[in-house]
């Protein structure tokens, strides 16, 4: 779920007023609005793009960020490192999640 600030604080204030959330963490569902940020996905100087992550997701796709030398954050190199680690994360949910289904499935018969 892509947006921009803007339409990120018209959902922060909705969850506040109705006392439910209507934001959730991109790659792992997570919706306790306390720990939902946005995260910039290509860099803070680089676009007004983000996506909502908790705290945890966050962290981990912007250390993989951080691991390019500051003077490459941008561009392609910044691009293709931060789609991969989005993608990257998203991919570990599922896989673990199949795994569960797969356990529940066999246990449930």
């Amino acid at each position: 779920m892509e947006m921009d600030k803007e339409i990120y604080s018209i959902h922060q204030a909705r969850q506040k007023r109705e006392g439910k959330p209507t934001l959730y963490c991109s790659e792992c569902l997570e919706d306790h609005p306390a720990v939902i940020e946005l995260h910039h996905i290509i860099g803070r100087g680089n676009s007004d793009e983000v996506i909502p992550l908790c705290k945890n997701c966050h962290k981990i796709i912007t250390n993989e960020q951080n691991k390019l030398p500051r003077e490459r954050r941008k561009g392609n190199p910044l691009i293709l490192v931060s789609i991969g680690a989005l993608m990257e994360r998203a991919g570990r949910i599922l896989i673990n999640l199949g795994h569960e289904v797969d356990f529940c499935e066999k246990d449930c018969r």
